[in-house]
């Protein structure tokens, strides 16, 4: 009898039938009484306790983000977490600053005028020293702890005091942390006085949402490389986040939960625990973002998440526009740089201060009101290669410059993914993660249903070019962005769109592991491994493939395969089988093969090669197997060890 995986055993599968609802909840929860979950007494806290910083301090490093002195203000910001050792012993808490600063930090991270648009090495030393200290403050104390929720929120058009307002409504708790919970409102005294604080300047105020950010930044992994390198830091970060926002939250939940049913005298087998914390989330907040705006909620959430993967999306081009204004301009030197020769008497008491104010650029205001500061990188049109009649000079089609030109010199191919796409990937299933866990844990009306969503991603991921497709199914990323048992129901769910209708259908071969949306040796070898996809295209035919040789060596891994004579007839029988599928397509008057089916072809004969790779490894594990229950002695190690190449 075929062995089931062990990855139908894994809590949390993404089924309708185990989703969570909660029609009878509580109101959320303050997130302001957020504690860590209990520790043994042998184990450290995840999080240092923590408290806003003293008021003195406060407004010292107030008054230098105001007057721009930002690595002092950052210096003295990281000297409050140095000592993590000594508050560990004696519990002493961290001091934090409010989030008004912490929200300037984060736009600091990112804007072009102290990353790709910097003028001096200095501007790109602050973006880093930013960057360093938010990452350093999420390891010590905590998102929640931090109050990320409150600094990190998307407010496009809303005055300083109306944000001060809103927060003080939803952030109503003490100034100080009681140890785990956020430090609470502020006011409208933390507001920062200067030009990143009530005007566009600010990436929380320059977007309506997170959604139209990650749109631009996944635009500019496939059209600016040069803004990519940035946009890939702080979405890193960002998504780093609202992942350790999420699992804290859900982790506090779960025990919240459990120690009430441990607390309670009767019988409560069937209740079930309704997160009300994980609906104060981060990325809850983010999705509620776009109810707000009276958007289709799961759609925009999908075509952000896979933005620009295709590299020929038109409509995508005029959705996603750029963050900062002429974001993708890059710094050129001014010609009419300062002369020593013409400096101007000096003479205070006449206010003569020389030459030390004439020439000074504000890298943030000037550079957006003088186009002789920088220049805007070639981007070709996506057709011909060139600009467009009629097409203004101020778009980002513009002439391009001297030097730095960084930009694609030729139109994106759909069939050739570059490092700067591929680097998106793993983020974009991380957040894919995230997304799934909305889903299964929370009411469908946050986000959707589970079936819904993976329903659309599996639409939307069957469109993409076959090397992108590749990259999303490829195995490199399990547990690395995406945990094992949403892969194998992503692999399910992908497998099944591709099965024609003559297949027998898993709930009939394996009801046990059809209920729990997972993959068996059985399912595998009677449902998907012996067909070719439900239509003719060599592009299909690959792509199922593809899914299949994923399930496969998956389910290798797992070490729930021993039917080498079954799986081996149903891996040749399906080679076969989409041969004849993809001939059957060629009928064209031999016409020649366009590049995606050469492509096609290409791939179909690697993965075959892969599928028999798996039987070999199949038969080699089963004989090493046997050998060692049939004389008792150990195995090589070498002769049984074989990976998925």
């Amino acid at each position: 009898m075929a062995a089931s995986s062990p990855l139908t055993d894994l809590d949390g599968t993404s089924t309708p039938a185990s989703f969570h609802t909660a029609a009878d909840s509580p109101n959320a929860a303050d997130t302001t009484n957020i504690t860590s979950p209990d520790h043994e007494d042998n184990q450290k806290p995840k999080y240092y306790k923590c408290k806003e910083i003293p008021h003195v301090l406060k407004q010292s490093c107030q008054i230098h983000l105001e007057e721009q002195m930002y690595l002092p203000a950052i210096d003295l910001l990281g000297s409050l977490l140095s000592d993590a050792g000594e508050r560990q012993q004696t519990d002493k808490p961290v001091r934090v600053p409010p989030p008004a600063q912490i929200a300037l930090l984060g736009t600091l991270t990112i804007h072009p005028a102290y990353t790709s648009r910097a003028p001096e090495q200095a501007n790109l030393d602050i973006a880093g020293e930013s960057r360093e200290y938010l990452r350093t403050l999420l390891n010590k104390v905590g998102p929640i702890n931090a109050d990320f929720r409150t600094a990190f929120s998307f407010r496009q058009g809303q005055s300083g005091g109306r944000w001060a307002r809103r927060n003080s409504r939803e952030f109503n708790s003490p100034g100080e942390s009681d140890g785990g919970g956020s430090i609470g409102s502020f006011s409208e005294a933390d507001n920062i006085e200067s030009k990143w604080s009530g005007n566009d300047h600010s990436i929380w105020r320059r977007s309506s949402d997170f959604w139209s950010v990650l749109g631009w930044a996944f635009r500019c992994s496939t059209t600016h490389p040069h803004r990519w390198v940035h946009w890939k830091a702080w979405l890193d970060f960002m998504i780093e986040c609202l992942e350790k926002d999420w699992d804290e939250r859900l982790a506090q939940d779960q025990a919240n939960f459990q120690a009430e049913i441990n607390s309670s005298s009767d019988s409560r087998s069937e209740a079930k625990c309704q997160y009300p914390l994980l609906q104060q989330s981060l990325f809850v907040q983010y999705v509620d973002d776009l109810r707000r705006d009276r958007k289709r909620v799961l759609h925009e959430v999908i075509r952000a998440l896979l933005a620009f993967a295709d590299d020929e999306n038109s409509a995508d081009n005029t959705y996603y526009r750029e963050v900062f204004n002429k974001e993708i301009a890059l710094h050129t030197d001014k010609s009419n740089k300062r002369k020593h020769s013409h400096m101007t008497a000096v003479d205070l008491e006449k206010d003569q201060f020389g030459d030390y104010l004439e020439d000074w650029d504000d890298p943030v205001t000037d550079d957006d009101d003088k186009t002789d500061a920088f220049h805007t990188p070639h981007l070709p049109s996506a057709r011909t290669g060139r600009r467009s009649k009629g097409r203004p000079k101020s778009t980002p089609f513009s002439k391009p410059g001297k030097a730095f030109d960084v930009s694609p010199t030729a139109t994106p191919n759909p069939l050739r993914v570059t490092d700067s796409l591929a680097d998106s990937i793993p983020l974009r299933l991380r957040l894919f993660r995230l997304i799934s866990g909305c889903a299964f844990y929370l009411p469908p009306d946050i986000l959707c249903k589970t079936h819904e969503l993976y329903d659309l991603f599996t639409s939307r991921l069957k469109s993409l070019p076959l090397p992108c497709f590749e990259l999303f199914l490829s195995l490199d990323h399990v547990d690395h962005a995406l945990p094992h048992y949403i892969y194998v129901s992503l692999f399910r769910c992908v497998a099944q769109s591709f099965t024609p209708r003559n297949a027998p259908q898993p709930e009939d071969v394996d009801p046990e592991a059809d209920a729990d949306h997972a993959i068996s040796q059985t399912m595998l070898k009677e449902c998907f491994l012996p067909y070719p996809a439900k239509t003719v295209t060599v592009e299909d035919n690959a792509k199922f493939s593809l899914v299949l040789e994923s399930m496969a060596w998956c389910l290798f891994q797992s070490g729930s395969v021993d039917d080498f004579d079954g799986l081996k007839w149903a891996v040749e029988k399906g080679i076969e089988e989409r041969e004849k599928k993809i001939k059957k397509g060629n009928g064209r008057g031999g016409a020649a093969m366009t590049a995606a089916e050469k492509m096609g072809r290409q791939v179909l004969e690697r993965s075959a090669a892969s599928l028999r790779a798996f039987v070999d490894a199949v038969e080699a594990t089963s004989f090493a197997e046997d050998g060692v229950r049939g004389t008792g002695d150990e195995m090589d190690e070498d002769s049984i060890l074989v990976s998925s190449p």
